[in-house]
């Protein structure tokens, strides 16, 4: 009998051995796994650790337990208001998609390998979930994201793929092991064990809540204990009337994260830390498992297998999944790219190991070498690709500090955080025009490095981390209005309103070879003044209509409406302009006013004035114009560069 302690000695040493080897992925850019599965092998049979393990069942039940808290985790990091535009292709590419990959998988196999058909099926079944957590990972070290609703759709998909690839495995493992088993009773074992798993996930999600809301501990410790029976129980149950439990406990954490609950900064950040812990764990144990030794003998095999998925399968998928969508072809082909194969696949190739499939071990092998191709492959060009496709860009800036009010359940009142998304109505808006209830109050705003207090003329910028105080009534219509997303359909401006046009009497000065400056604030103004004392002509677009009868009034010539639509800018006559000048707006509207101007007017060369650091880096990214930083400096700095230009002319 082995000595406890000796277990306990080898569980710690490996596990810490882990978390310091996970510094070497973070220089080489290669996800955790890799490090994790390494040092797994290394600790098996055929490396220097000596240790003999070949329980698949042992793996197995370590792969279910992992795997459920890790897509619990997953669900309560996952912000309903990002995912809700993506929602149909994200399930679209969670459920056909794995069923494509699958299937080409399958015949690829079966018709240019030469293996059994049913196998290829099994294989393909195997590897067609993916794991994005890997591709984001991987991005958090280089310090960048993915643009417009790429991040999103491929949370959800990699969140949502693996219930169906779990049953696509089962059934295909049925189907070799029972050869009277008929297929066509698939399909309704399908619809009950889908349907049956969004139910009881859902239940579970509003359960939880509950029970977080009315139930008072004495300890706080307490609370994570709560939250992992809730996980065991949604998990088992949903299990046990033959549905579908990992869909379960992922839809569990997404409404318990949409909900306000008690404790929920404490029960993240410890799911944070139990799913890192579930991962190292896993892939020590799917490392074990596996004889490195017996990896060459099928690489001619997976090789063939590893590219097929990646260069026609998984791209195959994606343009079926996103086909009529509003994706640019960069974005389809970054989705594609991102296919990586992750733990998912290794504990699914242990399902006919437990069956006893004759042919189980040479599936457990195939599969195992390609996660690990796929991973160091299209993990080690990830950022690459992204960049050469144009569709990465740098991330926030971490705060220094966080808002970390907790929420207890004990005082009158709540506190919540929301963090402001590109996407969100929220952005560029100032607090004054927030349609949110009387009766909340933002107490605090988290911004890069620091933190805002609040005025009524402070505009809402993206990624800004917002801590409201208020009741619970309100505060939830206050958080439904703030995660609404940006509307797709702008409101025209009045056709008569004379304010939105230049008026006949203009002087041709201004509609030729002139400036359009987009927003008359502190910058605007100071810009507007310096170029009018060197008798540059000026177009000043504001949607302040008092500013703008004001402007009129005096020596300038202005037009009333939002700088970033097409009518603005086109009675402000940019497609004869020499020169436009973005001196107010938040992100998101610069980036689509300069897309306007230059449909408008090609030759405009744009210059922008960014308020803060983040701003200019990503408007440097973007590479929407010349990025200028700072106010008094910027006012004189652009003076300069306007007419510098305006002279080669």
């Amino acid at each position: 009998m082995i000595d406890p302690a000796l277990i306990l000695l080898v569980i710690g040493f490996l596990v810490l051995a882990s978390i310091l080897a996970s510094r070497v992925s973070d220089r080489a850019g290669v996800p955790t796994l890799i490090v994790f599965l390494c040092i797994g092998m290394l600790a098996g049979s055929d490396g220097p650790g000596g240790i003999t393990f070949n329980n698949t069942q042992a793996a197995n039940l370590v792969g279910t337990v992992a795997l459920a808290f890790i897509l619990f985790a997953g669900g309560l990091d996952t912000h309903w208001g990002a995912v809700r535009p993506v929602l149909g292709r994200g399930i679209l590419l969670a459920t056909v998609g794995v069923v494509v990959t699958a299937g080409l998988v399958g015949i690829f196999m079966w018709r240019v390998l030469g293996f059994d058909l049913l196998t290829g099926l099994l294989v393909g079944s195997i590897v067609s979930s993916t794991d994005a957590a890997a591709v984001f990972a991987i991005m958090r070290r280089r310090g960048v994201s993915l643009k417009g609703q790429l991040k999103p759709l491929l949370e959800l998909e990699s969140g949502s793929n693996d219930p169906m690839a779990i049953f696509l495995t089962t059934g295909m493992t049925r189907l070799l092991m029972e050869p009277d088993f008929e297929w066509v009773a698939l399909i309704p074992a399908l619809a009950w064990n889908m349907l049956g798993g969004i139910v009881m996930g859902l239940l579970a999600g509003k359960m939880a809540a509950l029970l977080f809301n009315r139930i008072r501990l004495g300890y706080e410790g307490l609370y994570p204990v709560l939250s992992i029976s809730i996980v065991l129980l949604t998990f088992g149950m949903t299990q046990f009337i033959k549905c579908n439990g990992y869909l379960a406990v992922y839809l569990c954490g997404i409404m318990l994260n949409a909900s306000r609950f008690n404790y929920n900064l404490y029960v993240t950040k410890f799911h944070d830390g139990l799913a890192w812990l579930m991962q190292i764990g896993l892939f020590l144990v799917l490392g074990l498992l596996v004889y490195p030794s017996q990896l060459p003998r099928i690489a001619l095999t997976a090789i063939p297998v590893v590219l097929f998925l990646m260069a026609v399968a998984r791209p195959v998928a994606v343009a079926l999944g996103l086909a009529g969508s509003s994706f640019s072809w960069q974005e389809r082909a970054l989705t594609a790219w991102t296919g990586l194969r992750g733990a998912v696949p290794i504990v699914l190739a242990t399902f006919p190991l437990m069956a006893g499939y004759s042919q189980s071990d040479m599936v457990f092998n195939i599969v195992f070498f390609i996660v690990l191709t796929s991973v160091l492959i299209q993990g080690t060009l990830l950022m690459p690709v992204a960049r050469w496709l144009k569709v990465d860009k740098p991330l926030p800036p971490l705060p220094r500090y966080t808002l970390q009010i907790q929420r207890e359940g004990q005082v009158q009142g709540e506190t919540r955080e929301i963090e402001i998304l590109p996407s969100m109505a929220a952005v560029g808006r100032t607090v004054a025009d927030l349609d949110i209830p009387a009766g909340v109050l933002i107490l605090l705003i988290g911004r890069g490095d620091g933190f805002v207090v609040p005025r009524g003329q402070t505009r809402i910028e993206p990624y800004d981390t917002l801590l409201m105080m208020g009741d619970p009534d309100v505060l939830r219509e206050a958080g439904d209005v703030l995660l609404s997303p940006r509307p797709t359909v702008r409101q025209r401006e009045p056709l008569d309103d004379p304010l939105a046009m230049l008026p006949d009497t203009t002087e041709p000065k201004y509609l030729s070879k002139h400036v359009v400056v987009a927003g008359f604030g502190r910058v605007g103004r100071r810009l507007c003044e310096r170029l009018e004392a060197r008798n540059v002509p000026v177009v000043v677009i504001d949607q302040d209509r008092e500013l703008v009868q004001r402007l009129r009034e005096g020596k300038y010539a202005a037009v009333a409406g939002d700088a970033a639509t097409a009518m603005a800018l086109a009675q402000a006559h940019v497609a004869r302009a020499a020169m436009l000048v973005v001196a107010s707006l938040d992100i998101l509207k610069t980036t689509e006013l300069s897309a306007l101007a230059r449909q408008l007017n090609p030759a405009i060369e744009i210059v922008i004035c960014a308020e803060s650091g983040m701003e200019a880096n990503l408007l440097e990214r973007e590479q929407v114009g010349t990025v200028f930083l700072s106010e008094e400096t910027l006012a004189g700095s652009v003076a300069q560069f306007v007419l510098q230009r305006l002279r080669r002319e």
